[in-house]
This record gives structure tokens, sequence and C-alpha cells, in this order.
């Protein structure tokens, strides 16, 4: 008996010019595009043909012989070559039938199968009853290619209807027939029964194979959809990373170039003290790559901590743009995990770099407080100021905003165009959380 499987199609695979893609395939590779368990599968069903292909011809080879030793004499070639045609039947009709990915065929179709195989074997059980032993052979490949209820039908006829014709034409008694008739009676109703449980046990394992393949497939897409995610999050952190730090410095080193070109004839001091701002700038970037590179955070916090890493790039700032551009640090200091380090830092760095490109602003002022119920990073400048109703321009605010969202934190910004912009950072600790 078989069932119809549905295989979902593998992803096409492209073979490359002048490439045989009939050829062998390496050991222990598998071609792109196949599914390794239902190659397997397909090898296994493979085999269960042949070898029901070899047990039904030694089993009708048997047939044969008996046909020849036994039964009357003048009947004995002719009864062979009726199981020589039971035998044509199912190598023309019904071994194409017998495969996993074939259904039933519809009902005319398996009436006229039926009808073929009964064609020959009834008049050979008929004239020879010894080859009733036929049905070794023949009843297992009616159940699989036409299902239990034509299966049990058709060795039914071949079963009963030599008894009930012996009966009626006199060459038995009535007494044996009745009880011919009970005893096979009961086991083609046995037949019936099991062979209809079976199917069902069938029906149900394709079931679960369809929905276990079903699985499969949808842990390989949560699998797939997860390394794009992880890969998708990795290059948000990594360009956030490169905005903060190197694109800042690099828009640093060009606002200082241009600065050096107006001065290099006019103010040579100045002109130099700038180039040392370059210089400096770069080895920072310089630095911030490696660490990028090397999969580290930022190595100014492992060598100098937070408030020194503050106060160093105020002080920078402020050279820079030759404005006052004061650090301050109040309460207890603690020790912060990296991850809030980095977050407080970067936020500083993007608040004062729109100090430098947007604010024009005479004076700003970077604190950081440590109080009872967590840390608090606080800039603000006296420059233009802007509308905040208005939609932001680049990457800077939703960047600072996600970063303090990853650590827990509040990000507040305040600012009204002609009295300078504030940017709060919030951090609680985690038992003020709780």
């Amino acid at each position: 008996m078989t069932m119809t499987t549905d295989r979902a199609p593998g992803p096409e695979t492209t073979v490359p010019p002048g490439s045989d893609p009939t050829g062998p395939v390496p050991t222990g590779s598998t071609p792109t595009g196949t599914d390794p368990s239902s190659d397997r599968d397909e090898r296994h069903a493979w085999n269960m043909g042949a070898w029901w292909h070899v047990a039904f011809t030694v089993a009708m080879a048997a047939v044969i012989v008996l046909a020849l030793v036994t039964g009357p004499p003048e009947w004995r070639w002719l009864t062979a070559a009726l199981m020589v045609a039971v035998v044509v039947v199912y190598l023309v009709f019904a071994r194409p039938l017998i495969s996993p990915e074939k259904d039933f065929p519809s009902t005319g179709r398996a009436l006229g199968l039926m009808g073929l195989f009964l064609l020959p074997s009834v008049p050979a059980v008929i004239l020879n009853p010894t080859l009733v032993f036929a049905l070794i052979a023949i009843a297992p490949v009616c159940f699989m290619t036409v299902g239990s209820v034509l299966a049990v039908a058709t060795v039914g006829v071949i079963l009963l209807f030599p008894t009930v014709l012996g009966g009626l034409l006199g060459w038995e008694d009535w007494a044996s027939v009745g009880v011919s008739l009970l005893i096979n009676g009961a086991i083609l109703g046995y037949a019936l029964w099991f062979g209809t449980w079976i199917e069902r046990i069938v029906v149900q394992s394709v079931e679960r194979y369809e929905l276990i393949e079903a699985l499969r497939r949808s842990r390989e897409e949560v699998a797939r959809l997860s390394e794009e995610a992880g890969a998708l999050a990795e290059r948000e952190h990594l360009a956030r990373e490169m905005h903060d730090t190197l694109a800042q410095g690099f828009t640093s080193i060009v606002t200082l170039a241009q600065a050096v070109e107006s001065e290099l004839d006019s103010d040579p001091v100045t002109a130099r003290r700038h180039l040392a701002l370059m210089r400096e700038t770069a080895a920072e970037n310089l630095a911030e790559t490696r660490a990028m590179v090397a999969a580290r955070q930022s190595l100014r916090l492992e060598d100098e901590g937070l408030d020194a890493s503050l106060r160093r790039i105020c002080e920078r700032l402020g050279r820079e743009l030759g404005i006052s551009v004061n650090a301050e640090v109040t309460g207890e200091p603690e020790e912060l995990p990296n991850d809030l380090q980095i977050c407080l830092l970067r936020t500083a760095q993007e608040a004062l770099a729109n100090v430098r490109k947007h604010a024009g602003a005479r004076a700003t002022t970077v604190t950081l407080a440590y109080t009872d119920v967590g840390v608090r990073l606080t800039v603000a400048d006296d420059g233009l100021g802007f509308d905040t109703s208005l939609p932001a321009h680049g990457n800077g605010l939703a960047n600072m905003r996600h970063r303090a969202a990853t650590v827990g934190g509040l990000l507040d910004l305040e600012s009204v165009p002609g009295r300078g912009t504030t940017v709060r950072l919030a951090i609680p600790h985690d038992d003020a959380d709780e």
C-alpha cells in the first residue's frame, strides 16, 4: 500500500559553466539544494521496492513450478501459462504503482487492474486448487496498489468463487463448501479490518512525517532569521560606533584642516596648534579603529577611566574651537560597568560633536553626577539652539536614544532657538529599577 508524501522542493542549484551536472559527488559531501533525509528516504523506498519485486518473482516462480507438477496433467501447461500471465500483469500494470510517490489509482483503473489479475488467476485455481498459494504474491500486490476494500474483494473472488463453483458443479459436497466459506470468510473479514487499520497507521505516519518536515524547515528558517538578525544587529552596532568615534574624528580633522589652510600665512602659531590637534585626533581614530578590528571596547576607557576621558574630550574641543568647555564630576565616583561607561562617553561625544557642528556656542559644560539613585550626564551649551518639534537630521540623536535604551537609561533633550541646548542622560542603579 502506498501513500503520497509531498516533499518541499529544495533551493535551485547553479551549475558552473563547463561543469558536468551529472558528474560524481565527492564522498562525504551533499550537493547544494538536496535534502539528505529525503535522499535517505528515497533510497530506503527504492530498496524496499527492489526487495518486494524479488520476493514476488521468487514466489510466482515457485507457483509456476507447482502448476507444472500438481493438478490434472492435461491442464498443467495451461495453468502454468495462466500464472505466467499473472506475472506479466504485475510487471506491466501493477509494478509502476508500487512506489512511495504513487497514490491509489482511480476507482475505474483499480477495478481494471483487479480484473486483469482475476482473469488468469481464477481459471487457474479452478483447474488446480493448489494454485491458491499464488495469493501469497497476489494479495500483497492488491493491498499495495488499490487499497484494502478492493484487495479483499479480489482475494475473496479467488478464494471463494472456485469453492462455490465446485459445489454448484457437484465437485464438492455443500458441507465442505460451507466450512470452507466460513473459514475463508473469517480470514477475509480479518484481512479487511487489519488492512484498513494499517492504512490509517500509514496515513498518520505520513501526516507526522509532513509535520516533522515542516517543523524542521521552520527551525531552519528560525536559525536563518536569527543569524540574519544577529548580523544586522552587529552591523548596526558597528555603524553606531563608527558614527560616534571615527566619523566625528574625521569631521574634526576636516574642520582643523580648513582652519590650518587659512592660518598658515596669517597665524603660523595657531596653525601649528591646530596641526597638533589633527595629529592627536588622527591617532585617537587609529586607536579606535584597531579596537574595533580587535572586537574590543574603547581603549581610552581601559587606559584612563570615564572621568578622565570626559575631561580629555572637553579640553580638546575647547582648544579646537577656542571656547570654554568645562568638565565637572560631582558626587562620589563609583566603578561603573563597561557598557555604562561606553554609553556615557559616546553620548557626551555625540553631544559635543553637535556643539562643534551646529551650536555656535561660546561656552559648554559637561557634568557627570554620581547620585544615590544612579548616574546622570548633562551636556549644556549657550549656542543657537533649535526647534525640537522639527524632525532631526542625521543619526546622532537616534544613536544616543538607542544607547540609552540599551542600558536601561533615559535620554532627554531640551533646546530653545537662541537659548542653547541641553542633553541629559540618566541611568538608574539596578536596585533603583527594582
